[in-house]
């Protein structure tokens, strides 16, 4: 068969450049949009320029200089993405593939169609725009769409050894005919497709364990929490029976006193002993025998923690609630609240508000609590891997609800907005 010319090293540059450019614009970025594109337009330059400038060197040089292309698309990936090296190597040995099957795809076709003309020529730059477009597009849309709602990526050593592994055994063999001239035949060019196809549905296979097994763990996560909410609501039942146990016996100690003396500093001060009893015994009642509950027990630990803990709350709203999604929507949030504040060394600054109230037709859920440092979110709004936060917004969404999370003036302020229903 007769001999074809290889891929224009231009082809090859844009190709590059693209899937390194669709991690970019998945994952969180480190720069704006303005710092982003000048880095893109300098990056496509440079890689234009050295795999133009590196063509025609010999065979023995050809493979450093793959190398050195492959680490211009890593430091492209660690420049513009907030990600770990760790991240961008898994990355970068994904869209190297990628790219190598993008090429050598439209090369293909190239071949097939117009084998006589260049890569100049407006039919084959037409090809070029069809089949880059369709190939990238389909793997946004079929892939990267997930990759964009958990850019926590969260590569281990073993993923990115067996990620890197994959990639090179799948470049060596769809390029091992080309290390002999006079080999570019269709038949070869067929090879080189398939193989490169087959690296980038193994690589996808395992980015889809990697999201399974990432996805289990924040299922396992979650409901641990849950777990721990109920098991804490148990236990705080409990011990809110027996408090109010005693408050019962102290009023008939104080009962017993009076009949047996009655000096006036005495009954002041007995006066002022039973009616701390009673403002205790009034505190967080709600209207919800589970919220009472949990808010009682906060509270108490707030106390003992020196944390400033005030809440204003109706609790018949949550009527319609079980008991199981009051405890991991309002436990789970004061938990994220307390556990926060505690990190203050001002004591002073440990401040915590709490709030549910009817708004339109909604039930609002607001909890609020002092932060000197801004919480990072990530796409969603959510904080990166805050699966408390994402619990209370599993659960809120079961009832058609909405969770909002931000930070105002040093204060971290998370709403849950759900449906009344009576």
């Amino acid at each position: 068969m007769t001999a074809l010319p290889d891929i224009p090293r231009l082809y090859t540059a844009l190709a590059e450049w693209l899937a390194c450019l669709l991690y970019i614009l998945t994952l969180r970025r480190r720069f704006g949009a303005a710092v982003t594109a000048v880095v893109s337009g300098l990056v496509l330059a440079a890689l234009g320029a050295f795999l133009q400038l590196t063509g025609g060197v010999p065979l023995a040089w050809w493979i450093p200089c793959m190398a050195a292309a492959v680490a211009l698309m890593y430091g492209y990936l660690c420049l513009c993405c907030a990600v770990s090296p760790r991240d961008a190597g898994y990355c970068c040995a994904r869209t190297f593939i990628l790219a190598e099957f993008a090429a050598s795809l439209e090369w293909q076709l190239h071949c097939y169609l117009w084998p006589a003309r260049g890569g100049g020529h407006p039919l084959a730059l037409a090809l070029l725009a069809a089949v880059y477009g369709g190939v990238y597009a389909f793997v946004y849309w079929f892939e990267f769409r997930r990759v964009r709602r958990n850019p926590d990526l969260g590569i281990t050593r073993r993923a990115l050894f067996s990620a890197v592994v994959m990639a090179l055994a799948a470049f060596a063999v769809s390029n091992l005919a080309f290390t002999q001239k006079g080999q570019s035949t269709m038949n070869v060019f067929y090879i080189r497709t398939l193989v490169d196809l087959a690296g980038v549905l193994v690589l996808s296979i395992q980015q889809e364990q990697l999201l399974e097994a990432r996805l289990h763990r924040e299922l396992e996560a979650m409901n641990n929490v849950l777990y721990h909410q109920y098991e804490q609501y148990q236990q705080s039942r409990e011990s809110i029976r027996l408090i109010n146990r005693h408050c019962h016996d102290l009023k008939l100690q104080i009962a017993a006193i009076r009949a047996e003396k009655d000096p006036g500093k005495q009954a002041a001060a007995l006066d002022q002993m039973e009616s701390g009893i009673r403002m205790y015994e009034a505190q967080n009642k709600t209207g919800n025998p589970v919220l009472d509950t949990l808010l009682t027990a906060k509270s108490l630990y707030c106390q003992q923690h020196d944390i400033n803990f005030t809440c204003v709350a109706d609790g018949h709203l949550l009527d319609f609630m079980p008991t199981g999604d009051i405890c991991t929507i309002v436990g789970t949030a004061l938990d994220n609240a307390t556990e926060s504040v505690l990190t203050l060394a001002d004591a002073e600054k440990r401040l915590i508000r709490t709030a549910i109230y009817a708004q339109h037709g909604f039930v609002m859920l607001r909890f609020e609590n002092y932060c000197e440092t801004p919480v990072a979110l990530d796409r969603d709004g959510m904080p990166p891997r805050g699966y408390g936060v994402r619990t209370v917004k599993a659960a809120a969404e079961k009832y058609g609800g909405t969770v909002t999370v931000h930070c105002e003036e040093e204060w971290f302020i998370l709403r849950v907005l759900i449906p009344h229903r009576n």
